[in-house]
């Protein structure tokens, strides 16, 4: 075996390490020189200790501390070390859970502004079947808008809300004969929550999943028609369509002024048995 020691920096050009962390090392107790000269105090390493310097960094490249290192080394603790891979090992699982949702939501986000350039004939009803969805929303009965949306923020950031989390989305509860009327007269104004609540409350409205008819149009302007929409409810080989829920949801095409947003139109004509 090679006896030759090694001064510190000799140890920090062949180990890609700097100076001052090896000192640090010493510091710590994490690992002592082999000798140090007691008139000029320069620190020396033998080739032995090389694989350990190796190992230290390799263990620091999956997170561990250096005290939880130093334990581990010093007691030749294998089991110790087991367990600390195991604790690293689901932080980083936790960590690429929540960066995949952080990418779901900002495909989402790049979807929903995408979404109403799909089809150029807004008026035109279609089909949609879709899943079950919570709500979080708030009453609009006799309230001007201003006041429903503020009430809806508080809501969200309110100790037993807080924790939700939410696809930003407004979305209104609306009454179908004054929306045929064209007349926006919203019952609730919500945005749906990503999960389902692990809790009851009485500001969460669970949205039935089953078949809707949907149309889009700027509800908030004079620009829409809802006119096909309504012979079809009007006409009587139709008797079946009934109303059961109807929804509005908002789609920025201006990050500025929303007035002339689009929205879908969801209404509720069979629910999922």
């Amino acid at each position: 075996m090679d006896k030759k020691l090694y001064s510190i920096g000799e140890i920090s050009k062949m180990m890609g390490i700097t100076v001052q962390t090896l000192r640090h090392y010493d510091s710590i107790d994490l690992l002592r020189p082999k000798f140090v000269n007691p008139q000029t105090g320069y620190r020396f390493y033998s080739s032995d200790q090389l694989h350990l310097i190796d190992r230290i960094k390799y263990l620091q490249t999956f997170g561990l501390s250096l005290d939880e290192i130093s334990r581990i080394l010093k007691n030749n603790d294998i089991p110790l070390l087991i367990q600390c891979l195991l604790e690293k090992r689901n932080e980083v699982r936790n960590e690429i859970e929540s960066i995949q949702e952080k990418c779901d939501d900002i495909q989402w986000y790049i979807d929903y502004f995408n979404y109403v350039k799909q089809d150029l004939f807004s008026e035109v009803p279609y089909k949609l079947q879709l899943p079950k969805r919570y709500l979080l929303a708030v009453s609009c009965r006799n309230q001007d808008k201003v006041t429903f949306h503020l009430r809806l923020e508080e809501l969200k950031c309110s100790q037993d809300n807080r924790m939700l989390k939410y696809r930003r989305q407004f979305s209104y509860i609306l009454d179908f004969e004054k929306l045929m009327q064209k007349e926006l007269a919203p019952l609730s104004l919500g945005m749906f929550i990503k999960t389902p609540p692990d809790f009851e409350s009485e500001y969460i409205i669970e949205i039935p999943a089953g078949e809707y008819l949907c149309f889009k149009g700027k509800i908030l302007t004079d620009e829409w028609n809802p006119e096909l929409v309504s012979k079809l409810f009007s006409e009587k080989q139709k008797e079946s369509l009934k109303p059961m829920l109807v929804l509005a949801n908002e789609f920025e095409n201006s990050l500025k002024e929303y007035t002339q947003c689009m929205y879908e139109i969801q209404i509720l004509v069979k629910k999922e048995d």
